[in-house]
């Protein structure tokens, strides 16, 4: 009231406050008038029920902040895996055999009659006649002392290589002795003198073969690949005679 500048607030102010009076003086009896009982019971109602929902939609925001919380991990797994598959298809090997069971064909003895039969290569793999590539896993499994700086398809060329020398040997063993130029009659007497007991049964080449009939350069790398072909089963040394011979396992 200490406020009011004008007539017209001071008369503002008290009707306000007169109006104030009023709706107290009708709320007091209220108590008394079913009416009011009756609107403030369905009032109680009403907010217990919205107490009720409250609840409920909580529950459900809970439950959904749960489920986005799954939802970015699963995302972010997602992304790990696609990377890697990236990461793979980026990687992949230029040459991945597909090794079939291995069946050994026994070296037949060399004949000089007519009826010498031609020989039939060991099948080890889909590509090499005599040999097998390495797989990947079998690779990977070289202690890196042994591997250096190789790679996995530097070691399948050079098995490939191999066997070529293999093929070539015994393509001209296969061959009847009439059929023989020169070279080849001296190369079979060669083939012959290199055989001894242990060598019975076993396809081999020397070292002779390898440089005779593939481009192969017997340097430090090559030596380190015989190894690892050791090293993995897919050749063994047969020592004797004068002669190191690479045999297939």
């Amino acid at each position: 009231m200490m406020n009011c500048s004008t007539l017209e607030e001071l008369s503002h102010h008290f009707l306000s406050q007169l109006s104030v009076l009023i709706h107290a003086q009708q709320l007091s009896g209220a108590s008394a008038d079913d009416s009011f009982i009756q609107l403030v019971c369905n009032l109680n109602k009403s907010l217990d029920e919205i107490y009720k929902m409250l609840k409920v939609m909580r529950h459900r925001v809970n439950e959904a902040k749960i489920q986005l919380r799954q939802n970015e991990e699963l995302n972010n797994q997602l992304k790990t895996l696609a990377e890697q598959l990236l990461h793979a298809l980026d990687n992949v090997p230029s040459r991945l055999p597909k090794l079939k069971p291995q069946h050994v064909v026994p070296v037949m003895p060399l004949q000089d009659s007519v009826d010498n039969r031609k020989m039939e290569p060991a099948v080890h793999s889909n590509e090499c006649n005599y040999l097998r590539f390495l797989t990947v896993q079998e690779f990977e499994s070289v202690p890196k002392y042994m591997k250096g700086r190789l790679t996995y398809d530097k070691v399948n060329h050079t098995v490939e290589l191999l066997d070529q020398a293999y093929t070539e040997k015994y393509k001209i063993l296969s061959q009847k002795k009439a059929t023989l130029n020169d070279m080849n009659r001296k190369r079979c007497e060669n083939y012959r003198s290199q055989e001894i007991k242990e060598t019975k049964g076993v396809h081999f080449i020397v070292e002779k073969d390898i440089t005779e009939f593939t481009s192969l350069k017997l340097d430090i790398n090559a030596r380190n690949i015989l190894t690892i072909l050791r090293h993995c089963g897919v050749i063994h040394e047969i020592r004797g005679g004068g002669h190191v011979r690479f045999g297939v396992v």
